[in-house]
């Protein structure tokens, strides 16, 4: 299991680093921010996926606390979509690099 507990720690802070670039950088031609876009999606369906093997284990192992927490970080990209628009996205980009930073704490203990 710590094979899967490392992975998303890498993928978790593969996908904070992906937040911040976009939170930071202004793409200027259209094709790199479509790039940037599917490197998004590439790292979302990723964490979600991570989370959701740890979440399980969690659960196993008798982690109820954690895996509640985890459970949150894992809904809260779809909490953040319903909610966000295009001004204040950077206030919700944010938000959800703060949910990452919380998942990524969660795995560290459980490491």
């Amino acid at each position: 299991m710590n094979i899967v507990l490392i992975s998303a720690i890498i993928i978790n802070i593969l996908f904070v680093i992906v937040l911040l670039t976009g939170l930071f950088y202004k793409f200027k031609q259209p094709k790199n921010k479509a790039i940037y876009g599917y490197l998004i999606a590439g790292c979302m369906i990723l964490y979600i996926i991570t989370l959701n093997l740890v979440l399980v284990y969690g659960l196993f192992e008798k982690y109820f606390f954690y895996s509640f927490i985890l459970f949150l970080c894992i809904i809260s990209p779809f909490i953040i979509g319903k909610l966000v628009n295009y001004n204040s996205l950077k206030i919700y980009t944010i938000i959800h690099i703060l949910s990452c930073l919380i998942s990524l704490i969660i795995l560290l203990i459980l490491l």
